[in-house]
């Protein structure tokens, strides 16, 4: 499985994450999730990244404001954003969901049709920590892919997905929306991924064929025409 992307040095520190997909064991209900979030309120951000083009994000936790769409997501952690800050049911059941207080925290939106290339999250943060999807509003045409392998993550259930090797997503069914947390590499994460349930995916070359083309390989002519984005695209 390609990436299209500049070479990355892992950090010394990064976290053995030694599978695909594992189905967690989650202590505290996500049925509330979508009250708590009042999702036709939120305010999406496109994302920044080549691979994610004609996806968005609406940042909880994160870094402080930074320029670029979703740009606190690389300044830094543990920063509530407003949405936190006025929601006060969210937050604690944001720091009790699971074992640890995520560090950085925030919900992504795959339209239909939209494709997320393959890439590997290149950063010491990534590398680091361990990454959980939970799926809010899915549909079983939405699914994500590792190291070449496919599962669709149900509604109301927690994952941990190794975003430290080639990653991408597929949509081809109605919105898709998940709450997405980076937790650290700590001995109680490490612990309850041991409990969870891992699973391999499925082979599907020929949407994997659609995940392993260059992201910009459909750039509109409006975009095409932005040199100071393609060049930070290219350089991504």
């Amino acid at each position: 499985m390609r990436a299209h992307q500049r070479p990355h040095r892992r950090s010394h520190n990064a976290a053995d994450k030694g599978y695909r997909f594992v189905e967690l064991p989650l202590a505290r209900s996500v049925s509330a999730l979508p009250r708590l979030l009042d999702l036709s309120s939120l305010r999406w951000q496109p994302s920044q990244w080549k691979w994610h083009r004609g996806t968005y994000f609406h940042v909880l936790r994160a870094g402080e404001r930074a320029a670029g769409p979703a740009g606190a997501l690389l300044t830094g952690v543990g920063h509530d954003s407003p949405t936190l800050q006025r929601t006060p049911e969210l937050r604690a059941w944001l720091d009790t969901a699971f074992v640890e207080s995520p560090p950085l925290a925030w919900i992504g939106a795959s339209p239909t049709g939209s494709v997320i290339r393959a890439h590997v999250d290149n950063t010491a943060h990534w590398d680091e920590h361990h990454r959980v999807h939970v799926p809010i509003q899915t549909s079983q045409a939405a699914r994500l892919c590792v190291e070449g392998r496919f599962a669709h993550l149900h509604a109301g259930s927690a994952w941990a997905l190794n975003n430290s090797r080639v990653h991408g997503a597929i949509n081809d069914g109605p919105l898709r929306i998940h709450l997405i947390v980076d937790l650290p590499d700590s001995a109680a994460v490490r612990r309850w991924i041991a409990e969870g349930c891992p699973v391999e995916g499925a082979e599907d070359p020929s949407a994997l064929r659609r995940l392993e083309r260059d992201p910009l390989c459909d750039l509109t002519p409006a975009e095409r025409r932005n040199v100071g984005l393609v060049e930070r695209m290219r350089h991504q």
